[in-house]
């Protein structure tokens, strides 16, 4: 059977429609040739019956008996009898009678009886009383029916079997070069930039839309190169003189006296500072995560080992901070993963939990096998994130409305979202009612 995939694709479709028209044109060809030809032979039955009954209805009473007795003996396709006024034969043979048909001098068929093949007569009344019946067989025209439906049959069969075979045929190459594009541009979307769909050398349309596709991977490959160099340039030239910065800041607040106003300002500016070099790292720990080799670090992770070691590692500054951690993880749940990145996302995640979660509060670690994998979920009762600012939230340095008086770089769930997509994890935040639900979802890593 064809795959859903097969029957979808446009050589098959073409196929198919050509197969459909192609076998119409040949059954309505046959069908005209059906009716011209039962049409002309039943013409031609009627016309000898009609000559035959002709003849015989001028003859005398007397000549007509032998006529029609002789007749009858010669003829095997013809039928010739005469009948009485009462409906008795008088002379001849034949299996129609009087009562099977209308006595109005026209063919008509004869009901068949048992065992009675195809026929036509006709029936008419003598001038003398008497009822003539003049029939001819027509199971040769019966036959020729039989013939030309079968052939229609047998035709549309072949057609239907030899359109569909040659529309799989022919949809197959169309197809795995489509499934060779998807399987590019999957790799495109993972983040390989440098991959490039594939071409032929046959110049068809699936290699014009493959140029014009890999045209457009060329300029955005430049232009996402050419950004993310600026950025990364620009974070690796200002850390070096802001360092000095605040190395130059530092003496000058030493040098005053601890009284003198102007130490307080200097102070100020070197927490500026060291905010704006916060930043800078984290930057460049993002690019440098967006930038890892997909094979770099990844190996079998005990992930439940991995949330517990994080989760006990940050149950202290919870408990400073007067929020209960709760723990929920179960155990032997393995992932193919970077560690350290996993452990970097999740302390990511827990930061940003304990940060926005009020005194008294509470905020749930969990790690649990799923029907489609594992799912690491952070939750917290906090003022969570509105709806439309979800889809904004792991973006690089965004702050929501609420966030605005609350200390940080915007960063964190940006780190988290480019380490799940790293992994080819997916990163999910959702209403927690209240606060937020931050989720990871783990899938096995392919291999490519």
């Amino acid at each position: 059977m064809p795959t859903p995939d097969l029957t979808r694709t446009i050589a098959f479709r073409l196929t198919a429609t050509l197969g459909v028209v192609f076998g119409a044109a040949v059954i309505v060809l046959l069908g005209l040739v059906y009716l011209e030809t039962a049409g002309f032979l039943s013409r031609r039955v009627d016309g000898i019956i009609t000559a035959e009954a002709s003849d015989l209805q001028v003859l005398s009473p007397e000549k007509i008996l032998t006529v029609v007795q002789e007749r009858a003996s010669r003829d095997p396709l013809s039928e010739f009898a005469l009948f009485s006024r009462s409906g008795e034969r008088v002379a001849g043979r034949g299996r129609a009678r009087p009562a099977d048909l209308p006595i109005d001098g026209r063919p008509h068929d004869v009901p068949r009886g048992q065992g009675g093949g195809a026929e036509r007569a006709m029936a008419l009344r003598l001038p003398w009383g008497e009822i003539l019946i003049v029939g001819r067989d027509t199971g040769q025209l019966d036959e020729l029916r039989r013939v030309i439906l079968g052939a229609l049959m047998g035709s549309g069969a072949g057609i239907l079997i030899l359109g569909g075979g040659l529309a799989m045929l022919l949809s197959l190459e169309p197809l795995r070069r489509v499934r060779a594009m998807q399987a590019a541009t999957d790799e495109i979307s993972a983040g390989h930039l440098a991959v490039r769909l594939p071409v032929t050398a046959s110049g068809d349309e699936l290699d014009a839309l493959a140029h014009l596709i890999n045209g457009m991977m060329d300029e955005l490959e430049r232009l996402v190169t050419q950004a993310e160099t600026v950025g990364e340039a620009v974070a690796h030239e200002l850390r070096t003189p802001l360092t000095r910065l605040r190395a130059t800041l530092e003496h000058a607040v030493e040098a005053h006296d601890l009284r003198d106003p102007r130490r307080a300002l200097l102070e100020g500016c070197v927490e500026e500072t060291d905010k704006v070099l916060a930043k800078f790292r984290a930057l460049l720990r993002i690019a440098a995560v967006e930038a890892r080799s997909r094979f770099g670090g990844i190996a079998e992770v005990d992930l439940s080992a991995l949330v517990e070691a994080v989760g006990e590692l940050y149950a202290p500054v919870a408990a400073e901070e007067g929020i209960v951690l709760i723990q929920e993880v179960e155990p032997s749940i393995t992932v193919r993963a970077d560690a350290d990145l996993m452990t970097e996302a999740l302390s990511n995640l827990l930061d940003n939990a304990l940060k926005f979660t009020p005194r008294g509060g509470r905020v749930a670690l969990s790690l649990a096998a799923g029907p489609e994998g594992p799912v690491l979920m952070v939750e917290d009762d906090g003022p969570g994130i509105p709806e439309p600012e979800r889809a904004m939230a792991t973006q690089r340095f965004f702050r929501g409305a609420a966030m605005q008086n609350i200390p940080g770089h915007g960063l964190g769930l940006n780190l988290v979202a480019a380490a799940a997509a790293l992994h080819g994890f997916t990163f999910h935040l959702d209403d927690a009612h209240p606060g937020l639900r931050a989720r990871i979802r783990l899938f096995p890593v392919k291999a490519r």
